[in-house]
This record gives C-alpha cells, structure tokens and sequence, in this order.
C-alpha cells in the first residue's frame, strides 16, 4: 500500500516511512503515525487500533496517541527508520511516557508513597502525576518527574527536591511550577484563588526566573508584580494561613504595575491583525 497523499490533519507537509506500511507525518493541523488500515489490523491490538482514527486506506494516531503505535511496533521490531526508532528507545521509556500522554491505554502515574522529608499521610490528587501531600503536618505539591520533563522549566526543577519518580514542592516554593503547569493543565489553572498572590510571589522569590521569562514572551504575556500577599493562591495555603497565621504586610505602592492582567488572558487593547485594515 503506497504512503497517503491525502490526510485527515489537512495538506501534508512531510511523510516518510518509519517501518513497513508505516509513516511519520507532519500536516498542516496536527502530526502523528499514519499506518495502513489491514497491516494495523494484523500487528496492532485492538485496544491500539481504538486509539487512532480510521479514514479511507489508513488510520491516523495523532501526536499524542500515537506512542500507542510506537510501542507496539517497537516491541515487533516492526520501526526500521534508524532515526525514528533512535527517537523511540526502548519500550520502557515508551511506556514510561505514556502513563503521561496516554494513560487510557498504558495506566496512570502511580501515587507517590514518601517524600524526602517523611511518609506521606494525606494525599489530594490534582490529576495523573500530580497531587498535594501532606508529611507530619506538612504540604507538598508533588509532580511526576515524566510531567516535569515536558512541561516544567529547569528553573522550576531546580528548586524540587527529588524522591523516587516524583519532584516536591513546599507550599512556600511551589509558585514557579504552578505557574508553568497552569498553563499546561486545567485542572491546576482551576486551583489557583489569587492570580495576584502568584505573580506577587513570583516577583518577590525568584527575579531572575521573572526577568528571563518576561524577555522571551510578548507584552501581554510578561509577568508584574501586584500588591498582594505571598504564597496566598492555593485555597490549601490559604487554610494553612488561616490554621497558622503568618500575615505577610504589605501596602498598595505606584511603584506596582497597574496593567497586570489575568495569568491566561489578553489585554482588552491587545491589538490582533485582521483583513480588514485599520485606518
């Protein structure tokens, strides 16, 4: 079956072939494995084959899914483009990252069970590979070290302590991961209570981290300080203040940015071209 000329992701930028009746596509809205619809049937498992989509002569795994293929060829010794399978490694490490991009098929991230500072007595799982936990008394945002390979900076790492396969995170050093991973997850976006108390924080504990990130993003997407309290956006650390007071004091000053905006939104004068021109 010759490779498509034709594809479910729109017009096909570049198609090679990574193994027999198998291909690594990139198109105009998405990329993934492309294989021919009888061979997968043949070589891939049903649960895999659920996975993709199915279109004419092929079926599509897009970027994420398609790791299921990956393994499964892998293991066959079914991937013989050197560089792809190079790419792949084993499938230990498939498997591995698949409990982060498709964890339907290879099983979600199991828990963390200690932390580098004791056993874990208490546990909120925000989603797969990362939760709260809680060690004599003490939280912890805890992050897969899969999750932290693809979505953390090594700005943010850098200040985890690492145990097992999980990084950790004080409630009181957690506000670079946050950050990043609100951007990246949902479910932890939905956490944050006080934008304001994060950017504050992230102005007053890490600068540098500010200053790098606002000199790689455009204007409406910079970091300013705000007045508000430190290490107060997570409802779990506004309990903690409330069971342990610590009350940080600080005044509305000029010398805050009055333009700040919502950590995932635009300004409403953020200026976006259209055909129309403006006169």
């Amino acid at each position: 079956m010759p490779q498509p000329e034709s594809s479910i992701w729109g017009n096909i930028l570049t198609c090679a072939e990574i193994g027999l009746h198998v291909y690594g596509m990139m198109a105009e809205h998405n990329s993934g494995i492309v294989v021919d619809a009888d061979y997968a049937k043949e070589v891939l498992s049903e649960e895999a084959l659920q996975a993709g989509e199915s279109q004419g002569d092929h079926i599509y795994f897009d970027d994420a899914k398609s790791i299921i293929p990956a393994y499964e060829l892998l293991k066959k010794d079914a991937i013989t483009d050197p560089e792809f399978k190079e790419w792949c490694g084993s499938p230990e490490k498939l498997a591995q990252d698949g409990e982060f991009f498709a964890p339907e098929y290879f099983g979600g991230m199991t828990p963390p069970a200690t932390t580098p500072w004791g056993d874990i007595t208490e546990s909120q799982e925000f989603y797969n590979g990362i939760s709260m936990v809680n060690h004599d008394g003490e939280w912890a945002l805890a992050v897969h070290q899969t999750i932290a390979n693809h979505c953390l900076s090594e700005m943010a790492q850098e200040v985890a302590a690492g145990q097992e396969n999980y990084l950790f995170f004080p409630l009181d050093a957690c506000s670079i991961p946050v950050y990043e991973l609100s951007a990246s997850h949902p479910a932890i976006l939905e956490q944050i209570i006080n934008e304001d108390s994060l950017v504050h924080t992230l102005c007053e504990d890490h600068p540098v981290y500010v200053t790098m990130h606002n000199l790689h993003v455009e204007e409406w997407g910079r970091i300013y300080d705000q007045p508000a309290p430190r290490s107060l956006f997570l409802q779990i650390q506004l309990d903690q203040e409330a069971r342990f007071p610590v009350t940080e004091q600080y005044e509305k000053s000029p010398q805050f940015h009055q333009d700040s905006t919502s950590l995932r939104e635009r300004p409403d004068n953020f200026f976006e071209p259209t055909e129309e021109p403006e006169w």
